[in-house]
Order: structure tokens, then sequence, then C-alpha cells
């Protein structure tokens, strides 16, 4: 069997590596090419592109990468064609991925997308885009299946991947051991995003805010997990002149706030990966005022964090934009590390939406069905 994978971002890279890891299993001499990160590079990928040839940040910002972007479609559009895949399984990317998924189409080759675009969140209208494109969607989160139902689109629950990435007690005493955590310290993790410009836009108000937080809340230890799409030079240069000590992690954010007492995370994947690890923490994000002014006018959610969207109410603080500033992100912050009541709401609120997210063994599950349509088309 010969597949075509696409990811596009490093929450993309962590779907794609796990789910080849799956079908390997499964699948004897199986054959896979596309593009990926480290993670799927290590379980037999052969890349066309790696993860940062995908980056971008932000609607207006995205024309900048245009280009860039539309050379590698072309590219890999060629790629389909010279290497007639017995599939092409697209991961998460809308923008790039369904277009991709179009030319498949268009030459008789299967497609499957894992991971949902969140139409649910904005442009809806792509629905009737991925109708006319994808053969099967693997869907993350139960509601979606309804969505795609009634859209006529073939579809399947598989459950959330994250549920099976949660560190045993052992692993996470290991991990305190490894980075000093003698227990009298208070643990703060930043994740400021996956992307160079969310570094950039988001990791200096978060380092100004922790001068105002260790006022209140010391000794204070806070670690910053990384991805591989990261500088970690950049991060370096960013934290080198914070009197705050900091450790900065490569590709250990389940571990990180596994261990921490309050996470500040940029919203997005890592943000739903925090409230299924139950530990307390905030969202923030900034984009340019164009960029935000489009997104809340094409928004029909009104919470941007996806436990806040389950729950349909903010049980997370959302800082975003104006807000994500330094003196109110120190406020939320100290507040939720000394009110012990609003602790444990928000962890009982987060036990109720992981409640929601099926049982562990997505991957797996997701490997099957991917095997079995295959097969039979």
């Amino acid at each position: 069997m010969k597949l075509m994978l696409v990811a596009g971002e490093a929450s993309g890279d962590v779907h794609g590596s796990a789910l080849l890891k799956e079908l390997k299993a499964l699948v004897p001499h199986l054959e896979t090419f596309g593009i990926g990160g480290r993670g799927m590079l290590e379980q037999g990928l052969r890349p066309y592109f790696m993860l940062d040839t995908m980056q971008s940040h932000g609607i207006t910002e995205l024309a900048l990468h245009l280009p860039r972007l539309f050379r590698t479609l072309w590219l890999m559009q060629e790629a389909l064609e010279a290497e007639r895949p017995d599939a092409l399984i697209l991961i998460d990317y809308p923008g790039f991925n369904l277009k991709l998924g179009a030319h498949a189409k268009k030459l008789g080759i299967p497609v499957i997308f894992f991971s949902s675009p969140q139409v649910w969140v904005w442009r809806s209208g792509r629905i009737r885009k991925i109708k006319n494109t994808v053969d099967l969607m693997l869907v993350l989160f139960p509601f979606e299946s309804k969505i795609y139902e009634n859209a006529g689109v073939q579809v399947r629950w598989v459950g959330h991947p994250l549920l099976d990435q949660d560190p045993s007690p052992a692993e996470l005493e290991n991990f305190r051991e490894e980075c000093g955590l003698n227990g009298s310290q208070t643990v703060l993790t930043l994740a400021p995003g996956s992307r160079p410009s969310e570094i950039l836009s988001h990791l200096p108000v978060m380092l100004q805010s922790l001068e105002l937080i260790e006022k209140e809340i010391h000794p204070l230890k806070v670690l910053i997990p990384v991805a591989e799409t990261v500088d970690l030079e950049q991060i370096n240069n960013i934290i080198s002149q914070s009197p705050v000590d900091i450790t900065l992690l490569e590709n250990q954010f389940p571990y990180s706030v596994g261990v921490s007492d309050l996470a500040i995370v940029a919203s997005g994947t890592a943000s739903l990966q925090t409230g299924l690890a139950l530990t307390p923490f905030i969202i923030i994000y900034q984009v340019s005022s164009l960029t935000y002014w489009i997104a809340r006018r094409l928004a029909m959610v009104q919470h941007i964090g996806m436990v806040n969207i389950l729950a349909s109410n903010e049980i997370v603080p959302e800082l975003l934009q104006a807000d994500f500033n330094p003196n109110r992100l120190a406020k939320e912050a100290i507040l939720l590390l000394k009110d012990q009541e609003r602790r444990a709401t928000m962890i009982g609120q987060l036990k109720d939406i992981r409640s929601q997210l099926g049982e562990p063994g997505a991957y797996h599950r997701a490997a099957q069905i991917l095997r079995e349509y295959i097969q039979l088309h």
C-alpha cells in the first residue's frame, strides 16, 4: 500500500506520526511520502517538504506566504500524478489540503481527511467544498459527525487522540526529577505557539508578565516546551533578559503541563491538551488588528478556546488582542494560583469536557478504518 500524507503544522505531525505507527502495524510493506515533521519521518515518511515550508499565521499575514505555498501545492500535485498513491491522507490545514485534495479527486485517488477543519467555528461554506473533495472524513469530536452526516459527507468519529497522550504518574515523576522540580516551587508553563510569528507576538508579553507574577508567587519555576518548528535561538534571544528562571524543553509539552500549577497557552491544539491534563490555564492570542476584525465577523462561535466552545461558556479565561497585556495576564495568573475555589471549579469543568471526548485508542481506530476503506476502494 502506498499513501501520500500531508500535515501543515506541528499538531498535524503529531497526528501523522501516530497514524503511521498504527498503520505500519496493520499494513505490511507500507510506503508513505508527502509533507510532515520529524515525527512522521521517524515513522518512515519520505518527505517532499518539511513542516517549516507550510508555516503562516493570521489571515492578512498569509498573503506574504502565498507564493511559497502555491509553489509547494503545485509540486505536490505533480507528485500525485507521478506517484499515484492508493490514497491521499490530509491532516487538518484545510486551505492548502483541500486544494490538493481536489486535484487528487480529479485523478481518481481517494481522499481521506483526518481532523476536520473547524467549519462550525467559521467558513461553514467550506462544507460544500469538502463534500465535493473528500471521500471520507475522520473526526475527533462527536458533534462533528452530525454536521457532516447532514451535509452528505461520509464520516466516522474516532474519538480524540489527545486522550492517548497522558503521561503516567511515573513518567511525570521522572520528568520532575529531570527538571529539578523539588515541590517547593510554583511551576508555570508558557506555550506561546508553534509558529515563529506566534512566538514573536506572544512570548514578549508573557515574559513581561512574569516579573509581576513573581512578586506575588515565589519561588517560581517557568517551563517553555517548544515544538520542532520553533527556532530555539530565536526563543533564547527573547528570554535572555528575563529575570525569572526559565527552562526550555523540546517536544515535552504533555509532561510540562502535567506537572504545572498553571499554564498560559496560545489558542490551538495545545489549549485543549492542557484542559485534558486538568491543569488550570489561561488562553491567549494576538494577531494583526485587521486579521482579528475579519475573524470576529466571520466566526460563528463566541469563544476561541476549544474547552470553552465545548462548554458553551468561558470556563477558561481568554485574553485576546488588547486584553492580552502584561498587567491583565499577571492578574489572571495570580488569581488562578491563589484562589483554590476557582482552581477547583475549573478542574471540575475540565473533567466534564474530558468525558465528552470518548475513550483512548483514537489512532488505532482511525488506522483500522483507513486500511479497510482503502482496501475496498
